[in-house]
C-alpha cells in the first residue's frame, strides 16, 4: 500500500495524478488540503522523519516543484539529532468529509441527528492507531471511518465518502465555511427545492421531537403540544449559515454564541415567517422595551403570552404587500416558533435602539444582540434576520 512513499494512500493517489516529479519519498500529509483558489496560504510542511519547515502554497505545480526541491535539500542537510529536536505538537488537525456539494466539511456533532463523533474524537483515534478505524452512529445510520483508505462508509447503505485530515486554523476553517455551497442539514427529509419551504411533522417517538418538547416542557406542560413540525427553508438556512461564518471570521473565533429560543406570535403570521423569516416591523408590535428588533425568549412560558388563537374568516391575508393563501380557515390551537439564533456578544437593551450599540464608540464594532439582563438573560432582541433560522413550529392548545 505505502510503496515507501511514507504517506497515506489518499496522498499517494493525488501525487500519482500529478506530474511524475511529485512521486518522491516525502510525506506531505496536508497535500490533499487545497484550501486556496489561487490565494496565498501559509501552511506547515510535514516531511519524512517529521521535519517541519514552512512553505507558501500557490495553486501552481511549477512553484510546488521548486518548493519540493528546496525541501529535499533541507532534508539532506538535516541530521537525525536535529530531527529529534523538532516539535510537531503545536499543529492542530481537523477532519473533513467530501459532501454532495463537492466541498469539504468538518466533522461536527449534531444533536438533531444524534451524531456521536467530532473532529477531535477522530483525531484522537487516528493518533492512537493511524492505520485503524473509528465507528460512530447517527439517529438513522451507523458509519465506519477507515484511516488506511481515508474513507467513511455507511454500514447500512454501503455508501462511501472521501475524508481527509488537514491542518486546522481559524483562517482555513473560515475559508471553507464562507466560500462553499451551503449543504442542507443531513436530517432534512424529502426536500423539494421547488417549494419556498416545507413543514415536516415530527414523530413523537423520535429524538428530535423529544429534544424540542423537552425545551418546551421546562416551563410549560409538554402534554399541551399538539404537533411539532420542522421548517425546511433552504434560502433562510443559507443566509443563516453565511451570517454565522461571517461572524466567526469577524471575531476570529471558531464558534459563535448560538441558542435555541422561543418566539410567540399570532397564527396569521406563521406562513410569512416560514417563507420570509422574522420581521420586527410585523412581529414586534407587542412592544420594544429593549430595542426595535425581533424578540425571543429562553422560556416557552414567556413566549406563550404573545400567542393568539387563529380564527380567520377570509381566504387570504396580506403581509409584505403579498397575498398568501390561508391553509386553514379555523384553528383551535396556538403557534410558537423554536428558532436557532446567533446571539453572539450581547448587551443590555434600550427602547431607543434600532440596532445593537457600539462596543467602542465606533460605527463598525457593534454588539450582536440585546438582552433584558446580561447576568441572567431571558429575553433576546435580534436586529438582523440573517442571525435567525426558524427551525421548528410548535402547535399547542
Amino acid at each position: 500500500m505505502c510503496r515507501k512513499y511514507h504517506c497515506l494512500p489518499v496522498n499517494q493517489k493525488i501525487k500519482q495524478s500529478m506530474a511524475s516529479w511529485l512521486i518522491e519519498p516525502i510525506s506531505l500529509t496536508f497535500i490533499d488540503c487545497l484550501l486556496s483558489g489561487g490565494q496565498l496560504v501559509h501552511t506547515p510542511f510535514v516531511a519524512y522523519k517529521c521535519i517541519i519547515t514552512s512553505i507558501h502554497y500557490f495553486r501552481g505545480y511549477s512553484i510546488l516543484k521548486e518548493m519540493f526541491h528546496k525541501a529535499e535539500e533541507f532534508l539532506s542537510k538535516t541530521t537525525d539529532s536535529e530531527v529529534d529536536e523538532m516539535d510537531t505538537s503545536d499543529t492542530q488537525w481537523g477532519w473533513f468529509y467530501l459532501a454532495e456539494c463537492g466541498k469539504w466539511h468538518m466533522f461536527q456533532p449534531d444533536t438533531n441527528i444524534q451524531c456521536s463523533v467530532s473532529s477531535e474524537d477522530i483525531e484522537k483515534s487516528f493518533k492512537a492507531n493511524p492505520c485503524g478505524s473509528i465507528s460512530f452512529t447517527t439517529s438513522k445510520f451507523s458509519y465506519k471511518i477507515d484511516f488506511a483508505e481515508m474513507k467513511q462508509m455507511n454500514l447500512t447503505t454501503g455508501k462511501q465518502r472521501l475524508i481527509k485530515r488537514a491542518p486546522f486554523s481559524i483562517s482555513a476553517f473560515s475559508y471553507i465555511c464562507e466560500n462553499e455551497a451551503i449543504p442542507m442539514p443531513p436530517h432534512w427529509e424529502n426536500v423539494n427545492t421547488e417549494l419556498p419551504y416545507q413543514l415536516i411533522p415530527l414523530h413523537n417517538q423520535t429524538h428530535e421531537y423529544n429534544e424540542v418538547a423537552s425545551l418546551f416542557g421546562k416551563t410549560m406542560d409538554r402534554n399541551r403540544i399538539k404537533r411539532i413540525q420542522r421548517i425546511q427553508n433552504l434560502d433562510l438556512w443559507e443566509f443563516f449559515c453565511r451570517k454565522k461564518a461571517q461572524l466567526k471570521k469577524k471575531r476570529g473565533v471558531p464558534q459563535i454564541n448560538e441558542q435555541m429560543l422561543f418566539h410567540g406570535t399570532s397564527s396569521e403570521f406563521v406562513e410569512a415567517i416560514c417563507i420570509h423569516n422574522f420581521d420586527w416591523r410585523i412581529n414586534g408590535i407587542h412592544g420594544a422595551l429593549f430595542g426595535k428588533g425581533t424578540y425571543f425568549a429562553r422560556d416557552a412560558a414567556y413566549s406563550s403570552r404573545f400567542c393568539k388563537d387563529d380564527v380567520k374568516h377570509g381566504n387570504t391575508f396580506q403581509i409584505h404587500g403579498v397575498s398568501l393563501p390561508q391553509r386553514h380557515l379555523f384553528r383551535t390551537h396556538k403557534s410558537m416558533f423554536l428558532a436557532r439564533v446567533l446571539i453572539g456578544d450581547y448587551i443590555n437593551g434600550d427602547s431607543k435602539y434600532m440596532r445593537p450599540p457600539s462596543k467602542d464608540g465606533s460605527y463598525v464594532n457593534l454588539y450582536d444582540s440585546c438582552v433584558d439582563d446580561t447576568w441572567n438573560p431571558r429575553v433576546f432582541v435580534v436586529f438582523d434576520a440573517n442571525q435567525i433560522y426558524p427551525e421548528y413550529l410548535i402547535d399547542f392548545h
